[in-house]
């Protein structure tokens, strides 16, 4: 772990000097998505028995972590990743011990002497603000895959091991708030200005398509100046995808978008939504820096929150490149070990996104 000193009077001074901007700046448009966006809510009286497969204790003890956040003002990205991280690293419990790499780690972020006592490291109260205090100086946090900003802060072996728990820590942060469970992100729900912010990303080099740029310049471009051409539409819920994932990777790289409008013919004896119903289809090959095969860490965390935003019925590919992987909204085809496709299939329903979708 990164060697940090926690004090009473440290903590304070840090807080206030730093809690100011946690929750905005120029890093803030990746923070807003769903349960991760704004200042972290109370934490309701009546707190659930259970959440999923978490018991009544370690739903207290999420409750505190949460409570702690609330304290400080930082918002959900910060209090879901607090939570997803303590949920990795002693499964909600105050541990007095460590594990077998590293024995002199406690509590319930396993922390060690760097982070200050023994007894403010068994506090998971204190725990929780001096990780937090770390998590909000590392660069460009809240625009980091959740997993590795951890990482940052606990300097873990494996990068993604936090992964698996996103999910579960949205639905708790939601649970112990009383607050309705929406793991998108709060993008708007007009065309021309969802093609804005994607036309500023495509500038910024933050939004890119090496396979076929065209697909920018045929497709997004001119739903911001009102040209688009028949059979160049984009439907909306699929551009709100795209803005959605940007905002919580920071980046986004795709390789098809309704193929046809480009002159790309490809297998589409097959029925391929991408010929079959073009608008609704996108294939991406990388969120957040991360290459996407279908078949890796990254891609299963991704499919993970993907799941939270897409409606039931929607579709997934490449379900033969990866490890059994349960989704509940997506439905899981076999497609080429080379990209991700995600397609809307039949359905007319909304993203699960926030409120200003519409």
């Amino acid at each position: 772990m990164v060697k940090f000193v926690v004090g009473a009077v440290a903590v304070i001074v840090l807080f206030i000097g730093m809690l100011l901007g946690a929750s905005g700046g120029g890093s803030s448009a990746a923070a807003a998505c769903g349960t991760s966006a704004g200042d972290t809510g109370a934490v309701t009286k009546d707190l659930p028995k259970k959440v999923g497969t978490w018991d009544a204790d370690q739903v207290k003890m999420a409750a505190r972590l949460v409570a702690a956040a609330h304290e400080v003002k930082v918002n959900e990205q910060a209090t879901t990743i607090v939570v997803m991280t303590a949920m990795g690293e002693s499964s909600l419990t105050n541990l007095n011990h460590g594990d077998a790499v590293d024995n002199t780690t406690i509590g319930v972020l396993q922390q060690d002497s760097s982070y200050g006592e023994r007894a403010d490291r068994l506090n998971p109260e204190k725990a929780a603000k001096a990780f937090l205090a770390k998590l909000v100086k590392v660069p460009d946090w809240e625009t980091l895959e959740p997993t590795l900003a951890a990482h940052k802060v606990q300097v873990n072996a494996d990068p993604y091991h936090y992964a698996k728990f996103w999910t579960g820590a949205q639905e708790m942060v939601a649970a112990v708030t009383g607050a309705a469970t929406t793991s998108g992100c709060d993008v708007s729900g007009d065309q021309v200005e969802l093609a804005k912010t994607l036309k500023a990303a495509w500038v910024k080099g933050t939004f890119t398509d090496t396979y076929h740029p065209q697909m920018v310049e045929q497709e997004i471009l001119p739903i911001v100046d009102g040209t688009t051409k028949d059979g160049c539409q984009v439907d909306t819920r699929i551009l709100q995808l795209l803005v959605a994932a940007l905002n919580k990777y920071g980046s986004v790289q795709i390789s098809d978008m309704n193929r046809p409008c480009v002159g790309i013919g490809t297998h589409c004896t097959s029925g391929s939504l991408h010929c079959k119903n073009p608008a609704v289809a996108v294939d991406f090959n990388a969120v957040g820096g991360n290459v996407l095969l279908g078949s890796g860490k990254q891609d299963i965390e991704f499919l993970q929150w993907l799941d939270t935003v897409m409606p039931h019925g929607s579709q997934a590919g490449q379900v033969q490149c990866r490890p059994n992987t349960q989704l509940s909204n997506l439905r899981q085809f076999t497609d080429p070990c080379s990209h991700q496709h995600i397609d809307l299939g039949s359905t007319t329903e909304p993203l699960n996104l926030g409120k200003d979708a519409s």
